[in-house]
């Protein structure tokens, strides 16, 4: 009786077994690999490369996965995930030819052949400090190549023929299209012999230069009062010279973007707001002195200072901020005036740097504060 009972157990287990099988042999296997990326585009840097592409639409695309030759002690393949179209690799040897492969993976593992790039890693072109003159008043100014940028090591002086320096109380006129123009420490305003006759005053202008709010820096025409005409201005204008010298423009956003990048700042910090810090590209940039403390490394001649900043109605922070406006606008915001009536108050783009950070602040803020200029322009 029990031998029957095994015999029987068995014939069971024997026939769901081919029948699971069988069922088996029957199923459709996916075999279809996704698409594979686009506008797959390798960028250099100084012992780096970034990737960045386009991800494909399959509905089953579930992983990139890199892959580099020369090899590294990084473990390959490198996978990534949807939503992420870009990598920056580091610790690379520059002068050596990278190549790269950027492969697709479905849910059930199929992956595509892959897409090529190669690059090569570069260090960051930096020149000795050399000199400009500007030829509408005279004035020098030490200058400096980073990558393909020509940047002024020192603060823009510059003030327009007839234009005075407007006093520190002179409030934000948030609503209003006008420039102004200031030298931290000269309260009440005056012209360039008020600056000459202090000598405190004097020694700010030499060090710091002049501060602007944007309509000064970007050197606004007349013709510009009011959102529609601003925006017209800003469509037709994608570089600004503002109050930079003939050959030269007040940097814009994206000018500020590559040298951050050039000294390691990644694709995807570049683009946020507030302190940025990939590779302590503040400190590279901030002078050797001047600051409160923590004083800068200049490793690329720039030579950022801490020349503070006026707004509303004071100068604040000598050696502990700096502020540089670009020549990008941002946004507008809607507030209201003294006497409730609404405007449009203007925010453009700036970057600054603190005395205890070692990154690069970026944000849009008020138009009406006054800040520093650094002027560029494109290396021959």
């Amino acid at each position: 009786m029990k031998n029957t009972k095994k015999i029987t157990l068995l014939l069971m287990i024997s026939i769901f077994t081919l029948h699971g099988c069988k069922e088996d042999d029957n199923e459709l296997v996916d075999i279809t690999a996704p698409d594979e990326v686009t506008n797959l585009v390798a960028t250099s840097g100084d012992s780096k490369v970034t990737l960045e592409w386009e991800e494909p639409d399959n509905v089953d695309f579930a992983q990139i996965q890199v892959t580099f030759t020369p090899e590294t002690d990084l473990v390959q393949p490198i996978p990534l995930s949807p939503g992420f179209p870009s990598k920056e690799f580091s610790g690379l040897e520059n002068g050596v030819e990278y190549t790269f492969t950027v492969k697709t993976v479905d849910w059930v593992a199929n992956k595509s052949e892959g897409v090529t790039a190669k690059a090569t890693p570069a260090e960051a072109i930096v020149l000795p400090p050399e000199e400009m003159t500007d030829a509408r008043d005279g004035r020098k100014y030490k200058i400096v190549t980073i990558g393909n940028q020509v940047w002024m090591a020192e603060n823009l002086k510059y003030v327009p023929t007839g234009a005075t320096f407007s006093p520190s109380s002179s409030g934000s006129n948030g609503g209003a299209y006008t420039k102004h123009y200031y030298v931290y420490g000269l309260d009440n305003g005056g012209t360039i012999d008020d600056v000459n006759n202090n000598p405190a005053v004097k020694a700010n202008f030499d060090t710091h230069g002049v501060m602007y709010n944007w309509y000064a820096a970007i050197d606004l025409p007349n013709t510009v009062t009011d959102p529609a005409s601003l925006d017209a201005y800003v469509a037709e204008n994608s570089e600004i010279q503002g109050l930079a010298p003939e050959g030269w423009r007040v940097p814009s956003d994206e000018d500020f973007k590559i040298v951050e990048a050039t000294l390691g700042m990644s694709a995807e910090t570049v683009d946020k707001t507030e302190y940025r810090n990939d590779n302590s590209e503040g400190m590279k940039l901030k002078s050797e002195s001047g600051w409160l403390e923590n004083t800068g490394t200049d490793e690329v001649g720039f030579n950022w200072i801490g020349s503070g900043r006026w707004k509303t109605d004071k100068f604040q922070f000598l050696t502990e901020y700096s502020y540089f406006w670009t020549s990008s606008f941002s946004h507008y915001e809607t507030k209201t005036d003294q006497d409730d009536n609404e405007y449009q108050q203007v925010r453009a783009w700036l970057r600054y740097a603190k005395y205890n950070q070692n990154g690069v602040g970026r944000a849009a803020w008020e138009h009406f504060n006054g800040y520093t200029i650094r002027c560029v322009k494109d290396a021959e």
